[in-house]
C-alpha cells in the first residue's frame, strides 16, 4: 500500500514539475527563444562535425571490414587505415570534382563576357522589328523597358545596401568555413575514438537507465542509424545516377560541357527532387553564350530526365533503400520542404522512414502480445 502511495506522490510531482516548465516556457518564450538560437550557434561547429563523421564513417566501414580480413593479426590497425583512406577518398573526390568544373567554367565566363554584349544587341534588335509593324506593341514594350529602367535605377541608388549586404555574405561565408574546419576536425575526433565513445555511451545507459526504456532507447536509435545509412547511400547512387544520364543524354544531343553540367547535376542531386534543377539552372547558365535556343532545349530534356528520374528511379533507389514505399517518400519531401526547406527535403524521408519502421515494429510487437494472451 505504502509502495502504491509512494508512486502515485511522484507521477504527482513529475506532473506539478512538467506543468511548471511548460508555464515558464510560454511565460519567458522569447527569452528561451533567444537561448535557445545562441545555444544553437554555439552547437553548430559539433553538429557538424557529427554530420561529417556519420557520412565519412559510410566510406569507412566497407574498408574497415576489408582491411580485417588482410590484416588478421593486427586489426587494431583497421580502423584507423579506413579512416585515413576514406579521408583520401573524399578529398581526392571533392579536388577531382573541382578539377572537372574550374576549367570548364573559366571557358563558359569568358565567353559569357565576350557574347553578352552580342547577345542584347541581337535581342534589342528583335524586339524592334517584332513592335516596328504594330503601335499597341509599341506601347507595351514601352512599359516594360521603363519597369526595367525603374529596377535599374532602384539598383544603383541602393549600391551602398547591397553592399553592405555582400559584405554580410562574405562574413557569414567565413563563419561558416571556421565552423567547418572545426568541425571537420571534431569528426576526426568522432572517427578515431568511435568505439570508445559507443562503449561509454552503452555503459551509461547501462548504469543510469530502466532496463526497459535502454531496451527501447538502444532499439530506436538503432533503427535511425540504419534507415539514415541506408538513406545517404541510396542518395548518393540516385546522385551517380542521374549525372551519369544527364552526362550520356547531353552527349548524344551534342550539348556542350556535358561532362561539366552533368557533375554539376549529379552534386546538386544530392539535395532530393529539387537539386537537379539548380544543376539544370547552371547549365542553362553556361550553355546560353553559346545558343540560347540550344539552351532551351536543355531545360526540356532535363525536365523530362528528371521527371523520368522522380517518378521511376527516385522512390525505387532512395525508398528500398530505407524500405519505404514511393508514396511515403514524396509525402516525406512535400512536408520536409515546406516545414525545413532543404534541409527538411534532405532529412525528411529518413525521418518518415524511421517513424515508418518504429510504428511497424510496434505493431508487429503488440500482435505478438495479443496473439500470446489470447491463446
Amino acid at each position: 500500500m505504502k509502495t502504491q502511495e509512494l508512486m502515485d506522490y511522484r507521477k504527482i510531482v513529475k506532473l506539478l514539475l512538467l506543468t511548471g516548465l511548460l508555464a515558464l516556457v510560454v511565460v519567458r518564450f522569447s527569452g528561451v527563444l533567444a537561448f535557445a538560437q545562441k545555444l544553437l550557434r554555439l552547437l553548430t561547429p559539433l553538429i557538424m562535425g557529427f554530420i561529417i563523421a556519420f557520412l565519412v564513417d559510410l566510406v569507412v566501414r566497407p574498408l574497415e571490414r576489408l582491411f580485417n580480413r588482410l590484416f588478421r593479426r593486427e586489426r587494431k590497425l583497421s580502423r584507423p587505415l579506413a579512416i585515413l583512406f576514406a579521408v583520401i577518398i573524399v578529398i581526392a573526390l571533392f579536388f577531382g570534382v573541382l578539377l572537372i568544373l574550374i576549367p570548364q567554367l573559366k571557358i563558359a565566363i569568358e565567353q559569357f563576357v565576350v557574347r553578352l554584349p552580342v547577345l542584347f544587341d541581337d535581342l534589342e534588335s528583335t524586339v524592334a522589328v517584332f513592335v516596328s509593324n504594330r503601335p499597341e506593341r509599341q506601347s507595351a514594350f514601352t512599359q516594360v523597358q521603363a519597369f526595367f529602367e525603374g529596377i535599374r535605377d532602384k539598383f544603383f541608388s541602393n549600391i551602398p545596401s547591397v553592399a553592405d549586404y555582400a559584405l554580410g555574405l562574405v562574413g557569414s561565408a567565413l563563419t561558416t568555413m571556421i565552423q567547418f574546419a572545426i568541425g571537420s576536425i571534431f569528426s576526426l575526433y568522432l572517427l578515431f575514438g568511435k568505439k570508445k565513445l559507443l562503449f561509454q555511451y552503452n555503459r551509461l545507459l547501462d548504469v543510469y537507465g530502466k532496463p526497459g526504456y535502454t531496451k527501447r532507447i538502444k532499439v530506436i536509435l538503432t533503427v535511425v542509424n540504419q534507415t539514415f545509412s541506408r538513406f545517404f547511400a541510396g542518395q548518393l547512387l540516385e546522385a551517380i545516377i542521374l549525372g551519369s544520364l544527364c552526362t550520356l543524354g547531353m552527349m548524344i544531343f551534342r550539348f556542350p560541357y556535358a561532362l561539366t553540367v552533368g557533375t554539376v547535376v549529379g552534386m546538386t542531386a544530392l539535395i532530393p527532387m529539387i537539386g537537379a534543377y539548380i544543376g539544370g539552372a547552371i547549365g542553362f547558365v553556361l550553355i546560353f553564350p553559346d545558343n540560347f535556343k540550344l539552351a532551351l532545349f536543355f531545360i526540356l530534356y532535363l525536365v523530362l530526365l528528371q521527371q523520368l528520374e522522380g517518378n521511376l528511379i527516385y522512390p525505387r533507389v532512395v525508398g528500398n533503400s530505407v524500405g519505404l514505399p514511393g508514396i511515403w517518400v514524396f509525402a516525406a519531401i512535400i512536408l520536409g520542404g515546406g516545414l525545413w526547406g532543404i534541409l527538411g527535403i534532405l532529412f525528411g524521408v529518413p525521418a518518415v522512414a524511421c517513424v515508418y519502421h518504429l510504428i511497424r515494429m510496434d505493431m508487429h510487437h503488440r500482435k505478438e502480445e495479443g496473439a500470446i494472451v489470447s491463446s
